[in-house]
């Protein structure tokens, strides 16, 4: 098992779950982890051991930006939703670390500015 004291805030780590895919947060500070989950209802902190489940952790190399506005940027999405295909948990980990967006994720902006421009009016 994977100690706290192996990463560093701002570093990007995931597990595996359901045989070939990978669930990603961003570490911060106090052995905690910041994810985008859809189990959790959205963007949530947890522990190190509440993240893995007892799985291998994996360190990511992404280091684009700064350890400190990953962190603040993971924070300020606290309580954020998560979508599939909009705001999953890399989605989640890219934009904490100032990644480009994913082809998913430009596609499906496309997809919802055309249908709120052609939709029907929401009320407010």
């Amino acid at each position: 098992m994977n100690s706290s004291f192996d990463y560093r805030p701002g570093d990007v780590i995931s597990v595996p779950f359901g045989g070939v895919f990978r669930h990603y947060g961003i570490v911060t500070y106090g052995g905690r982890v910041v994810s985008n989950t859809r189990v959790g209802g959205g963007v949530v902190t947890q522990t190190l051991v509440e993240f893995s489940s007892g799985r291998e952790i994996r360190r990511h190399g992404w280091q684009e930006g700064n350890d400190f506005l990953a962190v603040d940027r993971a924070h300020r999405k606290l309580g954020g939703d998560y979508h599939l295909t909009g705001s999953n948990c890399v989605h989640f980990a890219r934009s904490a670390r100032s990644r480009k967006p994913t082809v998913t994720q430009v596609a499906r902006g496309t997809f919802e500015a055309f249908r709120d421009m052609l939709g029907p009016r929401r009320r407010s």
